[in-house]
């Protein structure tokens, strides 16, 4: 029985007591006796209408009640709703939608059920995703360390060609085994950055917890940047505000990190330009801005070891309109 019906049928005695007392009312007035059929009826009427509006409020409720907390499953003994509006109307348990609101809990089972197997499959792709990239992470740290090993072994060799251990060399010899040795250590060295990304990525670094200068810290970098910056024409200052707040860091990681970012602003400049660096507390934090004339972001091994150990730390580097800011942690 529909909703609608259920609730219109609870008024019929309602309708019917009040002409019921309408018609005690008249003869009330005029004959100063009612039948008794007329006072019997008001009474039924009154009852009737009374229970049945109980019923089918109560049965509203605790249909809606059901559908805010979630219908049990079938078949599960759980007390079903439905047999309280099988008491009432007097029908027997049907399978299929009787009213509106079993429409509206098939609808909503449907919802769940269909929620809850995006969320399954979205978990098991989620947990084949995280097992992949734990798998590549391991092969590369493998190949990574492997390829460490064996410049290693070729290194060894270099130099001892290039130290005169077994005679002397000519000038063309020697010319081509300090390029291979230098080639050697270039591909060495990032390598071992590679090995570093995927070694924090995978949290294997353990990072000090340092009160460290940030004048003190930008100001061990600029001899080193100085000098990077006189070979390419790339003039670099700094501009520090006066009694700078310690940052909270790894002090080896931050310098490291700090090293790199730095030295990739200014490599790659044209002769003339100017780098400047300034740092200044701002809230919980201390920000360092490093200004380059359009110089490049960086997207190698370099800067992305540098955002990993920064970010380790628990700061963050943002780069906008020719300005990188790194931006860490008060002490």
């Amino acid at each position: 029985m529909r909703v609608g019906a259920r609730l219109f049928l609870s008024l019929v005695p309602a309708i019917l007591g009040v002409f019921t007392v309408a018609g005690l009312a008249y003869w009330g007035e005029y004959g100063r006796q009612a039948p008794h059929v007329l006072v019997i009826t008001a009474v039924i009427a009154s009852v009737a209408s009374l229970i049945m509006t109980w019923m089918n409020t109560q049965y509203v409720a605790k249909r809606v009640k059901r559908l805010a907390e979630g219908s049990p499953k079938e078949g599960s003994g759980a007390f079903r709703l439905r047999d309280v509006a099988d008491a009432v109307t007097g029908r027997a348990i049907s399978t299929g939608a009787r009213d509106e609101l079993d429409r509206i809990e098939q609808t909503v089972d449907r919802l769940s059920h269909e929620l809850e197997r995006v969320r399954t499959e979205r978990n098991e792709s989620q947990a084949e995703t995280g097992e992949r990239i734990r798998e590549y992470t391991k092969l590369l740290a493998d190949a990574t360390g492997d390829a460490m090993k064996q410049l290693d072994e070729a290194r060894l060799p270099l130099h001892i060609l290039l130290d005169n251990k077994f005679g002397d060399l000519n000038e063309n010899q020697e010319e081509m085994l300090a390029a291979a040795r230098s080639a050697v250590e270039q591909a060495d060295l990032r390598l071992r950055r590679l090995r570093e990304i995927v070694d924090i990525d995978a949290g294997r670094v353990p990072m000090r917890k340092d009160a460290v200068r940030t004048g003190d810290l930008i100001t061990s970098l600029l001899p080193g940047l100085n000098a990077q910056g006189q070979e390419s024409g790339v003039e670099v200052t700094a501009d520090l505000a006066p009694a700078l707040p310690r940052v909270t860091a790894d002090r080896a990681k931050l310098q490291e990190a700090c090293g790199l970012l730095l030295s990739e602003r200014v490599r790659g400049l044209p002769p003339g330009s100017k780098v400047s660096i300034s740092a200044e507390p701002s809230g919980d934090v201390v920000k360092i801005d490093v200004k380059h004339p359009g110089g490049p972001e960086g997207t190698g091994a370099d800067t992305a070891l540098a955002r990993r150990l920064i970010a380790a730390i628990g700061g963050t580097v943002e780069d906008h309109d020719g300005i990188t800011t790194i931006t860490l942690p008060r002490n």
